[in-house]
């Protein structure tokens, strides 16, 4: 009778133990978790920056972008691991309207280049039919 009670109370307790297990809360990502996913997503973002010209097209607001991330950085390895985050999220931010800036003036410049070959198109075709009516008016002067 005591091995049957000692084998239900065993049961029991093994059933409440996998159970509160696998009710618990699951642990969100640490600070260090967090640090490490923004630092991640604005490399990701300075790199598409840097694709794009921005440094060159873009060039202010890619320097602070540029000097967000550094300070990020800086904080990261001083273990000032929320200032990093913030910081990194900041510079995602940042490179993210860099990219948006020069994004935007290349389409510019593509549109002005793109018009002005119309334009060159349209001249060389006025120029060669110039051309041809002023030859067709020279071999009617010469008959």
């Amino acid at each position: 009778m005591k091995k049957i009670a000692y084998i239900i109370f065993l049961s029991f307790l093994a059933l409440a133990w996998t159970t509160s297990c696998a009710s618990s809360p699951k642990k969100g990502p640490t600070v260090q978790e967090d640090v490490t996913q923004a630092r991640e997503a604005a490399e990701t973002s300075r790199k598409k920056a840097v694709e794009i010209k921005a440094p060159v097209a873009a060039k202010a607001s890619f320097q602070g972008a540029d000097a967000a991330f550094e300070g990020a950085k800086a904080a990261e390895s001083a273990s000032e691991f929320e200032k990093a985050r913030d910081g990194y999220r900041e510079s995602e931010k940042l490179f993210t309207a860099s990219y948006e800036e020069a994004s935007a003036k290349r389409d510019k410049a593509n549109a002005a280049l793109g018009k002005a070959a119309d334009e060159r198109t349209a001249s060389e075709e006025a120029l060669s039919k110039m051309a041809t009516a002023e030859t067709a008016t020279d071999e009617e002067d010469v008959r």
